[in-house]
């Protein structure tokens, strides 16, 4: 059994009996969020998909506070291994075993920038997806993406898929419709989505896609930040 927590926004907790994993840490200036980063005290692994301060997030405190392995593009995890941080660099298509947690790093389309502090646009890598496996259960977290047809690739790559987490906001990544498509092309078990609602612009209602993707077979979770499911 795996338990997956929401925090709002794309930000997730995976704890299983080989370790905790803490996805995309957007806590403190998350407005969905309850959870902030000084109450985060156990975790194991961090993954980043991408340097947007909306995912990005509190990487670097979480870090520093709980001694946390930090997984991210390679460039990311340069940039991020200068804080004094365990940072493990990757690209797509790469797969690592920590303590018998597999992370396979995968495509999302998207772009992955950085404001620093003088206020400039940084380019730190391409944005990345990630296949979680762990106790059995394979977790995709698709970070900030548009559909494309090569989730089907990850779909046959790494399937059956037990629980995908999909954006569905639009605008800056998939809507619903195009998340729908997903799910034809990932064939996953089960379905959260994820980065909608936390403001005006990524308006959607997950309830639809719910009822949508029950239609394929695939039973959406509808939870609010803070709540848990188990797989």
């Amino acid at each position: 059994m795996v338990l997956v927590r929401w925090f709002g926004h794309s930000a997730f907790m995976i704890e299983g009996s080989q370790g905790k994993i803490l996805i995309d840490p957007f806590l403190n200036e998350n407005p969905a969020s309850t959870t902030k980063a000084k109450d985060i005290r156990d975790v194991d692994l961090i993954l980043v998909t991408h340097a947007h301060n909306d995912h990005l997030g509190d990487t670097i405190e979480i870090a520093q506070n709980t001694g946390a392995k930090t997984v991210a593009i390679y460039e990311l995890a340069v940039y991020l291994s200068k804080f004094g941080i365990d940072t493990i660099g990757m690209n797509y298509g790469g797969t690592i075993d920590i303590g018998g947690i597999k992370i396979s790093m995968v495509p999302a389309v998207h772009t992955s920038t950085y404001i620093d502090d003088r206020g400039e646009l940084v380019a730190l890598g391409n944005p990345a997806g990630f296949v979680v496996e762990i106790d059995d259960r394979k977790i995709y977290h698709s970070g900030d993406t548009m559909l494309f047809k090569d989730m089907e690739l990850i779909g046959k790559l790494f399937g059956p898929i037990d629980l995908a987490l999909i954006p569905i906001g639009g605008r800056f990544i998939m809507d619903v419709e195009q998340a729908l498509i997903s799910l034809d092309y990932l064939k996953p078990k089960y379905a959260i989505p994820m980065h909608y609602n936390t403001w005006s612009l990524i308006r959607a209602d997950p309830y639809y896609f719910k009822d949508e993707a029950g239609k394929k077979g695939v039973k959406v979770f509808v939870i609010q930040p803070g709540e848990s499911i188990e797989v």
